[in-house]
């Protein structure tokens, strides 16, 4: 019988940033709300202190707001579309049991 090899995981400390934009996560009126921004190009360099609202999307539901943003091809990166499903379903989460919700942190029970 063949080996498996097990891998370790460990967390990959760089960011790369996607170059279809990027999405800022927030709560309101009992739903989750997500707005997309495109990147600002200056000098040949993407830069995030800024953006473009390209459109907002409101759900209840992380899964429903990834296939809408996947449906909308709105993000190019896998580890991009892992690092919004986690946050989303934190958010989801914290609109599910009354809980305040900051993303990229924690949440606090």
């Amino acid at each position: 019988m063949k080996e498996i090899e097990l891998i370790d995981a460990e967390e990959e400390r760089k960011v790369t940033l996607d170059p279809k934009g990027f999405f800022v996560i927030f709560l309101r009126d009992d739903a989750i709300m997500v707005e997309h921004y495109r990147n600002v190009n200056k000098g040949g360099r993407l830069r995030v202190e800024t953006g473009e609202l390209t459109r907002v999307i409101r759900g209840d539901s992380a899964k429903a707001i990834c296939d809408t943003i996947m449906r909308e091809e709105l993000i190019s990166r896998m580890d991009h579309m892992a690092y919004l499903s986690r946050e989303l379903q934190k958010a989801e989460t914290a609109l599910t049991h009354g809980l305040e919700y900051e993303q990229s942190k924690p949440l606090e029970v």
